[in-house]
């Protein structure tokens, strides 16, 4: 079975151009090799050329659906020979284009966000379509790096910018340690009303979240909850250095102790 790399992939390509930084290759490597023999689907929003949907469908050879959606008109004359392959002219977050998209597939595996890298768009983008992923799949915003950019709606200090508020995504992963002080809807209150807080953020289907320069990753949790550390798994018969009395490890166990030293 061929197990050629997206890095060698990229790099030897031809037809139709793709634009990737190098540092994004051997990430998508490690990244995607899990999901590699799985019959996927995909979604990238921003495929200018279209050649990054060529790299993918030849990297995963089982995936089922690879779908681009570009607002530029010009896309819609990009023709692939592999028929997994669709192309949607519009604006992924205007309520037709997101039909057309759900119509091709109502979920997907993998998301990546290469669009216009503006601030307010990628964080709508994140809005719409990480509820669509599959439990256990990815969504990945490449070219963060423009959110520092004011011209992009970003800025190191701007509170209101995607940055921000994926920042402050990674406190949810451990609200079960908080909770008793600040609801995920005022904590929000920055980018949300109360009333429209995502569901998914209430509901504890943020797994992880990954930052490297220029490119965020967040995984999907398998299920719901916000109860993420699981039990505590204590082992070993030979205490020498410290012993833990049984109400301690109730305590540690329910998220209120603090194993260690």
């Amino acid at each position: 079975m061929d197990q050629t790399s997206i890095n060698a992939l990229h790099r030897n390509k031809t037809g139709k151009v793709s634009d990737k930084w190098a540092s994004y290759l051997p990430h998508y490597d490690a990244l995607f090799a899990p999901l590699r023999e799985l019959p996927l689907t995909m979604l990238e929003i921003g495929v200018q050329n279209g050649g990054s949907l060529e790299t993918w469908s030849r990297f995963f050879k089982a995936g089922q659906r690879f779908i681009g959606c570009d607002i530029d008109p010009r896309c819609a004359a990009l023709q692939y020979d592999d028929p997994r392959v669709s192309i949607v002219v519009g604006d992924a977050n205007a309520a037709p284009t997101f039909q057309a998209i759900r119509a091709i597939s109502p979920d997907f595996d993998i998301v990546i966000d290469d669009g216009s890298h503006q601030s307010m768009d990628i964080l709508n983008s994140f809005v719409n379509y990480f509820p669509l992923v599959k439990p256990g799949g990815v969504y990945v915003v490449e070219d963060a790096h423009t959110l520092y950019n004011d011209a992009y709606g970003g800025g190191v200090l701007n509170e209101y910018g995607a940055y921000s508020f994926f920042k402050k995504l990674i406190d949810v992963l451990s609200f079960q340690f908080w909770r008793d002080e600040l609801s995920i809807k005022t904590f929000f209150r920055t980018f949300f009303p109360h009333a429209a807080t995502p569901g998914f953020i209430l509901d504890g289907w943020v797994d992880s979240i990954a930052f490297r320069n220029s490119i965020i990753t967040i995984t999907k949790a398998q299920g719901p909850g916000h109860e993420k550390l699981g039990e505590r798994v204590l082992v070993g018969s030979s205490a020498q250095v410290q012993t833990w009395g049984g109400s301690f490890v109730a305590a540690a166990a329910s998220g209120t102790g603090n194993p260690g030293p």
